[in-house]
């Protein structure tokens, strides 16, 4: 089973197996942390910029570090999947 975080150097999504304590991320080669298990995280799409955001389930706000928009979280759990653009990249959320 698979996991997802987002990178801390690049942005982009990362997939590490359960019971990892850190990713490389291929692309820029930053290291990220996996949070500790139990924390289970959402995502959501900012306002502002339309970058992926990654979130601690449960949070009421996210504040996106690229534009500083205030995003509110939705109140439960939504289900979506994502998929990335063929012609520019973009990652694209759908129910």
């Amino acid at each position: 089973m698979q996991s997802q975080l987002v990178c801390n150097g690049c942005r982009s999504i990362l997939l590490y197996p359960r019971g990892a304590t850190n990713v490389c991320c291929a692309l820029c080669n930053t290291i990220t942390s996996v949070p500790p298990p139990g924390m289970e995280m959402s995502q959501l799409v900012c306002g502002g910029c339309r970058t992926l955001l990654m979130y601690t389930r449960g949070a009421t706000s996210v504040r996106c570090s690229c534009c500083q928009t205030v995003n509110l979280a939705p109140p439960a759990p939504s289900q979506v999947a994502h998929v990335h653009c063929g012609n520019c990249r973009t990652t694209l959320m759908y129910p």
